[in-house]
């Protein structure tokens, strides 16, 4: 889908349009609080267990996830969108899916099954595409009042980068937002700090208690880790009316026309290192649920959850000091150099660690497939 609009906004906002993330398990060693950026950077929180992500939230995170796609175009673009109905409806942003009739979507499991554009907003940035192959199918549950409130925890669900199944957290931090990106106006939008990136337009937010829909998000301030989400129950009547009656013609939108933007894939080798990262993001903020979900069918296989948890029980921190990344044929091999800040015997230490990964696709998404990794010396560090 051509771009060029959104160019010229990049000084202010960033619209996104388009899964998932990085992973390691090394020894007893490193591990903990963060959401999708630098926040590696942050002092580490007081008490281990209060940035873990509770029981609860981890099964919404996973049944949520079944129920968000990407949508794919011809010219590359990718955006994301959710199950609405059990007449296999998505909700996504109308930017997505704008001058196109029909999209490829693909399935949080890797399937990819054809949709159809039946309704887009030239006002309101919101679309519905219908996908006969999820009909019968489920949908998100979504919240019919608006109700949410100042810090309110939520979860942003999407393909950040084209990386699928990516769940990132945060907190409504602002209301009643109003912004104007052309053609589009948005009013009452929700302020969030759950970070998002390229391709998460059209996720869905979520709140992070009950798994209810709350709104769709759609845009952030260019490099900032500040998101806009449109509530979604100011859209649910007219997503409603293009789902009992389909629109027979669609609009056109000439501003969104022009040289291709397209930020979502990056290289193997970018979205191989975001993938590193956004592991030990994970990690930090306590989501080892997210964090495990990243890694390779064939790692789980050879370690459980459990004890991949349990080898994080002593790491308060992990800081990624440096990322290289080496595509070798099938895979990028990603080495990366840690600081973890860790408790032995009582004590804490701060140690240095280097950590090789090697990253390729698995089923459409991308995987961690395993880890190696050793403590490093003094000279080492130096060396490194």
């Amino acid at each position: 889908m051509k771009r060029s609009w959104i160019i010229s906004l990049l000084a202010t906002l960033l619209i996104l349009g388009g899964g998932i993330a990085g992973v390691f398990y090394v020894l007893d060693t490193v591990q903990k609080d963060v959401a999708v950026s630098a926040v590696l950077n942050e002092p580490p929180a007081e008490d281990d267990e209060e940035g873990e992500v509770p029981k609860e939230t981890q099964e919404i995170i996973f049944e949520s996830q079944k129920l968000v796609v990407q949508l794919e175009l011809e010219d590359g673009s990718v955006g994301s969108g959710f199950l609405y109905n059990d007449q296999g409806d998505i909700i996504t942003n109308a930017h997505v899916v704008a001058n196109t009739e029909s999209v490829n979507v693909i399935t949080s499991d890797g399937k990819k099954m054809p949709g159809d554009v039946i309704g887009v907003s030239r006002d309101i940035d919101v679309a519905v595409v219908r996908v006969p192959g999820l009909k019968g199918k489920e949908p998100l549950p979504i919240r019919k009042e608006n109700s949410a409130e100042l810090l309110d925890e939520v979860l942003a669900l999407g393909s950040p980068l084209g990386l699928q199944n990516t769940v990132t957290n945060g907190e409504i931090s602002g209301l009643e937002r109003t912004l104007d990106i052309e053609p589009f106006h948005y009013k009452n939008l929700y302020q969030i700090s759950a970070p998002i990136s390229p391709g998460n337009s059209g996720g869905p937010l979520l709140d992070r208690e009950t798994g209810e829909v709350i709104g769709i998000n759609s845009a952030k301030m260019d490099d900032e880790s500040i998101g806009f989400s449109i509530p979604i129950t100011d859209v649910l009547p007219m997503v409603k009316r293009w789902s009992e009656s389909p629109m027979r013609s669609l609009p056109e939108f000439p501003e969104l026309t022009g040289e291709v933007y397209s930020p979502v894939t990056g290289t193997d080798a970018e979205q191989a290192s975001y993938m590193v990262q956004y592991f030990y993001d994970s990690i930090n903020q306590g989501d080892f649920v997210t964090a495990y979900s990243l890694l390779s069918a064939s790692w789980q296989e050879d370690i459980s959850f459990e004890n991949f948890r349990s080898g994080y029980n002593n790491t308060l921190s992990v800081k990624v000091d440096n990322l290289v990344a080496d595509p070798q044929g099938d895979h990028v091999e990603v080495t990366a150099f840690l600081t973890a800040e860790e408790t032995v015997d009582g004590e804490v230490q701060m140690k240095k660690y280097k950590v090789v990964y090697p990253v390729k696709k698995e089923n459409q998404s991308v995987k961690i497939w395993s880890g190696s990794g050793e403590e490093l010396s003094a000279e080492q560090e130096e060396a490194s």
